[in-house]
């Protein structure tokens, strides 16, 4: 190996020397200062007794205080002093317990028999677009005479509201006696209302949304909302779809919960329900139909949901026949069907609403059938007066229909629910 050079030895040296050296300008780094120290926060002073015991009250009587309110304005007197039993006993003399425990043990002992006959109003399913249905074909009169829109019955609840009426349950008409031989029958009962209050039965007739009402304006169907509600399926004209409240049960629905006072104890009204093209908008009739037993399902969700909420179901016939006229083979092979194919998806029923309001005799080989088949409660339709009999194995109650032709021709008869004139949707035509 050739020696370095003096001067290649000079210029190595110094080269090492500068890449050693800090770059220039460049300052020595500095060492770290010591870490200062960080005051401690104030101590926040402990929650004196009393905050710890309003924070307690908020946390456990009020939202007890909120949900025995609104059981209250129900009528679920006993359910909301139940709830307020639920109070810790800490709590047990305040103010406010006290003075709802008062008021609502006052107004459960304050409700007083209603000795008058009950009315019993119903509906069929409700128009949503006047132009579709009152359009001059040849089912337009038909609308016009037997169905109500859905602005109708808006403000027919609104005034029956405002005339002091309360929606109670049919089977508060009577009372069950059992005798010593262990005999049950049926006696009237007085229903106890509070002071004031007017007891009615609510109705609705065959809630099928048929074939032939397909493009006239109609409800296509009822479902389950997002939210687990009973809504309509409706399809506009443009066929655009909108899920909301378009016939009478979801409209019932919302109207109580904004006035649950409208209520007594929950009660809404019954289904009279046919069979022949399905039940609810959906044809669980027909063995053909592709999504059959997804119909079936979802009756029930729907059903179940309906009932939850206050709702029931009649037999309405299952081919909606003339109960006084067919035979009574026939009748037996109707309401056999009505049983397997309806009652087997919405639960059985007691309560049996005659097609075209006619009825059977009084006693008679078909009421005495039908009684074998447990029904109880049998409505016809007679409009001009409330009319109810309780016999010791049937209850028998007239309904009054408020419909076009009740409220253009026949006002009178409804004056003590509505003023008929001042709810007539003005779209309506003239009856021909």
């Amino acid at each position: 190996m050739k020696k370095k050079s003096m001067k290649q030895w000079i210029l190595f040296t110094a080269l090492a020397a500068m890449i050693s050296l800090p770059a220039c300008g460049a300052e020595e780094p500095a060492a770290e200062p010591a870490a200062a120290e960080v005051p401690a926060p104030p101590e926040e002073p402990a929650p004196t007794e009393e905050e710890l015991t309003a924070l307690r009250r908020e946390e456990t009587v009020e939202p007890l205080l909120a949900e025995a309110e609104t059981l209250a304005r129900g009528y679920f007197y006993e359910e909301a002093l139940a709830l307020l039993q639920e109070i810790p006993e800490e709590f047990a003399q305040d103010e406010q317990v006290l003075a709802a425990n008062a008021e609502y043990t006052e107004k459960s002992a304050s409700f007083v028999p209603y000795d008058q006959p009950v009315r019993h109003i119903f509906f069929h399913s409700l128009i949503v677009d006047t132009d579709l249905a009152f359009d001059g074909d040849y089912m337009s009169n038909g609308y016009n005479y037997w169905m109500t829109t859905v602005e109708e019955c808006r403000a027919i609840l609104e005034q029956l509201y405002a005339n002091g009426y309360l929606l109670i349950d049919i089977h508060d008409l009577c009372t069950e006696v059992t005798d010593e031989a262990g005999n049950t029958t049926l006696q009237a009962a007085q229903p106890l209302v509070p002071e004031g209050r007017i007891p009615l039965v609510l109705s609705v007739d065959d809630v099928s949304y048929y074939d032939y009402m397909e493009q006239d304006g109609f409800s296509k169907r009822l479902l389950l909302d997002e939210n687990g509600d009973v809504k309509n399926l409706y399809i506009d004209q443009n066929g655009e779809e909108h899920i909301g409240d378009y016939d009478v049960m979801p409209i019932v629905d919302t109207f109580v919960r904004e006035h649950p006072d409208f209520s007594l104890r929950g009660a809404k009204g019954i289904i009279a329900a046919t069979g022949y093209e399905g039940t609810l908008g959906y044809r669980v009739n027909d063995p053909e139909n592709p999504s059959l037993e997804a119909d079936k399902e979802a009756v029930r969700a729907v059903a179940a949901r309906l009932k939850e909420t206050g709702w029931s179901f009649a037999s309405h016939g299952y081919g909606h026949r003339h109960t006084a006229e067919i035979s009574y083979n026939s009748l037996v092979e109707d309401t056999t069907r009505w049983k397997d194919e309806i009652a087997s998806l919405v639960g059985d029923t007691d309560v049996y609403i005659y097609p075209y309001g006619e009825e059977i005799d009084y006693p008679g080989q078909k009421l005495t059938y039908l009684q074998s088949e447990g029904f109880r409660f049998f409505c016809g339709v007679w409009a001009s007066q409330p009319f109810v009999v309780v016999k010791d194995g049937y209850v028998r109650q007239t309904r009054c229909n408020l419909d076009g032709y009740t409220m253009t021709m026949r006002p009178e008869s409804v004056s003590d629910l509505i003023d008929a004139a001042s709810v007539l949707d003005p779209r309506r035509p003239a009856l021909e």
